[in-house]
């Protein structure tokens, strides 16, 4: 595993849950986090707590292994659908009693964070290569 960008978003995750601790949502029942927002794509996380989760409709045998109390999922969007969705991290205790980034880093879900990580990078590219593209046609 990337060590430096799984304690990279350990930490982001820790601020958000600091976060919207702090302004008084109701953190266990779940909540989103949109973590970056573009014209064309969007990147972020949705907190769920497992009886959330294991309601979903169809969702992989693999995953349903992997789920705990609390369930963090990177999610990917592109023009406005959801193209990807990943159990980024899986804790056994809820999200209000998740205390470090090093406990997050204990969560992490090695497969599910490089995949999420990789989705995010081949999208970036995409749109620097195309603005960049873009640029040349008007020049």
């Amino acid at each position: 595993m990337d060590k430096g960008y799984a304690a990279t978003i350990a930490s982001d995750i820790m601020q958000m849950l600091e976060t919207t601790k702090a302004s008084g949502i109701e953190m266990n029942s779940g909540f989103q986090n949109d973590a970056f927002k573009s014209e064309t794509f969007m990147f972020g996380y949705i907190f769920y707590p497992r009886e959330i989760l294991m309601n979903v409709p169809n969702l992989p045998q693999s995953v349903r292994k992997k789920i705990k109390k609390s369930n963090i999922l990177g999610t990917v969007d592109v023009e406005g659908k959801k193209v990807g969705i990943h159990l980024v991290c899986s804790l056994p205790v809820p999200f209000d009693e998740i205390s470090s980034a090093e406990q997050i880093i204990e969560g992490i879900n090695e497969k599910e964070l490089m995949d999420f990580k990789e989705q995010i990078a081949k999208i970036l590219h995409k749109d620097l290569a195309g603005n960049i593209e873009e640029k040349k046609k008007k020049n």
